[in-house]
């Protein structure tokens, strides 16, 4: 590669002055004067390999360095993902120090890698030293350690536009594979090491694309250029533009439940989580804010976790690189990939390295370049591994005191146990068994019924969980009710009870004395749904209450049947039994259809085996109690036509959990358009419009026009959040919104803690009660007037003081779980949730808060859905 002959004084020089012109307020000046000497200097962005790699080893010239194998040097283009995973296949084929294992397929099918680095002996024996790191952690071995080897996880790139995180792992294997001399011998046989390269391969894919495309062949430093700036939805989270570092703890995405599988096959020691923040920040390494900690953490954790920064800061200073620690970040949220580690017996530890989203870019710490991210991500790599060999019998030590200290916490814990169930949603109770067992938490179905707080748990559809696990800490923290907090800020949400995610009745166990539960554990699969009472040539029903209702459904519509849907109560004698039917039972005619009888029986017998919906088949028309087959009651229902406008304003966040919902939870297509190509779009193939959180101001008169005229012709417009107040704005509605809460005039602060009023006041993320009118079609499905919602923000909506408008709203004590200020909890009182209002013949349907939440509020979801299937039929 053609080198410049002044290349590190042109770096000294210019940085030096753009730093100087900077911090003298002369910016302007500073940017003008830095691109006359970029100029003069032609600095090249990017680094020799002898730039990243240390020189106190030799290294094996039989393995391809990065530049051989990739014919550029790092930090010269963006490496793509199927370049990331070639190389690392390419290693694991040459070295015999590393093998390659695939642990999941993104959503869009490309491979998640681990790279398993260890000595040629140990991975001779690789399963047997696995079994044996396994096995000498467990309560009640008495095994060792000698021979035990510690085992690390270095994880790249969750986010994908975080480059430097995926562009560093190929110098991490490259150094395992090809370093000699004793202080690697050292670390390959004591260590097994797992690379897992890129975490995020969709998002990843979608970033370096962009970044190369607009990259030029001169360097371009100005953080206007379009290189910095990605299109929506830019590359950050996944597929369904999730972010993937939340959902450790949700396994919502097939990332994550492939990479939480693989950390209990191998239970890693210590855990990295390599990151990129803004691109005038420097390098930030955990610990980080102490008053931030989650209680359910071990001190020792934290100690730990203080005594490897030690390393970090170490290694940085030998390359000149400033870094922080303890001033920000947090691990009290257990779903993130520094934190999941946390309560499962690891240490995690994040790593936050400036990002600059290109080649080279101006900062306000002079002109960075990728490759030097490149470095620090790597050198923070060798500092855990140095870490990991000087610190490994008391890494060892502290996940075998993590898992006894569990069992001993269960018998000094008042609550012994947890049930939970619902017998008439077994398939969302199905689910949360399933993401426990993913969890490795061992459930075991309840064989009696009980009554405890009120609730009734029935055998068959009832679950208990014993607190006295190893995973005791995760058991706790996934039932808990949090209601005291040591600070009130927080980098992420401020709760996740579980069984409010999953409307899931549960309750608290002080005893397992009179319980009984069977001998196996819980293993679920996927209810098998039946059509009871058989063929009928009158009319099929089925309920609405299970989790799978809108897709059986669906299917149903996108065969051609003609369905309707029950507006009043009513009851059926069927195969002896009579069986009681409640607001939102669906209703398949089979008389008036375009199928023959026996064809419709088919296709309900397909359907409810699919969805594990029971179908029930009439032999009269005739009800023993409430309205009758051919009653008014029984409202026609319309296939949903869905639009989504994404895009422009549009949050991909709130965007990307709908689409989600649709595709992945209900097998029902939405189609995604642009706002600002609204214009080109005929509306009137739709009868379901969508507006995801945002301003909307991309849309000109012409579009808000289109779509009023839409709506008032008989469309029903969704609205999410601050969409309302698009809607509202252009005399689609009136929903407004509370003002906010003013500053407090006497609470006195020093100047360094402003920042706490507006934590103090804020809504990071919390669980509230709400109620519902069951008889109002956006609530059909649900049998209790009560419902758990997940509120994050601190926007508020104004009642619209209109009768039948409201039929969610937050309970006049909403206050369930997480962090609320009193003043908030006082403006959410009796606030609505969900609202719907006529324009013209159609409706405008508002959600005040996300019924989709992360993937895994599952209990609003229906919520949701009801607007699209039912909103025409709203009167």
């Amino acid at each position: 590669m053609k080198r410049n002959i002044f290349p590190i004084f042109g770096k000294l020089f210019s940085s030096v002055l753009f730093n100087h012109f900077f911090n003298t307020n002369m910016k302007h000046f500073a940017v003008v004067f830095f691109s006359i000497i970029s100029l003069i200097f032609s600095t090249n962005a990017q680094e020799p390999l002898s730039y990243f790699l240390p020189d106190d080893v030799s290294y094996n010239k039989n393995i391809p360095t990065p530049e051989e194998y990739f014919n550029q040097q790092l930090g010269e283009w963006h490496l793509t993902h199927d370049q990331v995973l070639n190389y690392m296949k390419e290693i694991a084929r040459i070295s015999e120090r590393a093998i390659i294992q695939e642990y999941a397929r993104s959503h869009e099918n490309r491979p998640l890698v681990h790279l398993i680095f260890t000595s040629e002996q140990n991975q001779n024996k690789l399963e047997e030293l696995k079994k044996l790191h396994f096995n000498y952690s467990q309560p009640g071995e008495n095994i060792s350690s000698e021979n035990v080897p510690l085992v690390v996880n270095l994880g790249y790139g969750v986010h994908g536009n975080e480059s430097s995180a995926t562009n560093s792992s190929v110098l991490t294997a490259y150094y395992l594979a090809a370093a000699q001399g004793e202080k690697i011998d050292r670390l390959l046989e004591s260590t097994i090491i797992l690379v897992d390269p890129c975490l995020n391969p969709d998002g990843f894919v979608r970033h370096s694309t962009w970044a190369n495309m607009h990259q030029s062949i001169t360097d371009v430093t100005s953080s206007d250029s379009r290189q910095f700036r990605e299109v929506w939805p830019g590359g950050r989270g996944n597929h369904y533009w999730f972010d993937l570092n939340r959902d450790w703890l949700l396994l919502v995405h097939p990332e994550s439940r492939g990479r939480v599988a693989a950390f209990h096959e191998w239970k890693p020691n210590i855990v990295t989580d390599h990151h990129e923040m803004g691109a005038n920040s420097t390098f930030f390494f955990q610990p980080g804010v102490p008053s931030r900690n989650n209680p359910l953490t071990p001190e020792e954790n934290y100690r730990l976790t203080y005594e490897i920064a030690k390393y970090h800061s170490e290694f940085l200073d030998k390359i000149g690189s400033p870094y922080y620690m303890e001033e920000q970040f947090d691990d009290y949220y257990f779903g993130k990939g520094s934190s999941y580690p946390d309560v499962n017996a690891s240490v995690g530890i994040l790593f936050e390295q400036a990002g600059y989203r290109g080649r080279i870019r101006e900062t306000s710490n002079g002109v960075k370049t990728l490759a030097f991210g490149i470095k620090n991500q790597f050198t923070v790599s060798l500092s855990t591994l140095e870490a990991a060999i000087n610190l490994k019998d008391e890494l060892l030590q502290f996940q075998k005191d993590f898992y006894r200290e569990g069992l001993e916490l269960a018998d000094k814990d008042e609550v012994k146990a947890y049930i939970f169930g619902d017998e008439n949603n077994r398939q969302t109770t199905l689910k949360f068994v399933d993401l426990l067992n993913q969890h490795q938490i061992q459930v075991y179905p309840n064989e009696q019924e009980i009554i405890i707080a009120g609730k009734t748990f029935k055998p068959g559809s009832s679950f208990v969980v014993s607190k006295k696990q190893p995973q005791y800490r995760l058991i706790k923290s996934i039932f808990e009710i949090t209601t005291e907090f040591a600070d009130s800020t927080f980098y992420d949400v401020s709760t996740w009870t579980f069984p409010y995610a999953f409307n899931l009745p549960f309750a608290k166990l002080t005893s397992l004395r009179n319980v009984q539960v069977s001998e196996k554990p819980a293993e679920p699969e996927k209810p098998e749904g039946k059509v009871v009472g058989g063929k009928s040539s009158l009319a099929y029903l089925f309920k609405w209450n299970e989790y799978a209702a809108p897709e059986a459904l669906f299917q149903l519509q996108n065969k051609g049947l003609l369905t309707k849907v029950a507006t009043d109560e009513f009851a059926f004698i069927i195969n002896g039994s009579e069986e009681n039917f409640t607001y939102g039972t669906i209703l398949v005619p089979s008389a008036g259809q375009e199928m023959t009888e026996e064809e419709i029986f088919n296709l309900v017998t397909l359907v409810a085996q699919q969805t594990g919906i029971d179908f029930y088949g009439l032999d009269t028309g005739l009800a023993t109690k409430g309205i009758h087959i051919g009653s008014g009651s029984f409202a026609s229902l319309e296939k949903p036509e869905v639009l989504m406008l994404v895009g422009g304003s549009v949050s991909s966040r709130d965007a990307g959990e709908i689409w989600h919902l649709f595709d992945q939870q209900y097998k029902i297509p939405v189609t995604l358009a642009e706002s600002d190509n609204l214009g080109s779009i005929n509306l009137n193939r739709y009868n379901t419009l969508i507006l995801p959180a945002g301003s909307y101001r991309e849309l000109n008169n012409a579009a808000t026009e289109k779509i009023k005229r839409w709506t008032e012709e008989g469309g029903t417009l969704i609205t999410i959040k601050s969409a309302a107040t698009w809607a509202t704005r252009n005399d689609l509605g009136k929903t407004q919104f509370k003002k906010s809460i003013e500053p407090d005039t006497t609470l006195q602060l020093n100047y360094a803690d402003r920042s706490k009023e507006y934590s103090m006041n804020a809504i990071a993320g919390a669980i509230f009660k709400t109620e519902m009118d069951i008889t109002h079609p956006l609530c059909f499905g649900y049998l209790k007037k009560e419902l758990p919602v997940f509120k994050s923000g601190n926007s508020v909506a104004e009642s619209l003081k209109t009768k039948y408008s409201e039929p969610v709203k937050f309970s006049d004590e909403p206050f369930l779980s997480g962090f609320v200020s009193e003043k908030n909890l006082e403006r959410l009182k009796n606030a609505p949730v969900v609202s719907v209002q006529s324009a013209g013949r159609g409706k405008v349907i508002s959600y005040q808060e996300s019924m989709a939440f992360r993937g895994i509020w599952l209990g609003t979801n229906k919520l949701f859905m009801n607007s699209v299937f039912f909103g025409k039929i709203i009167r």
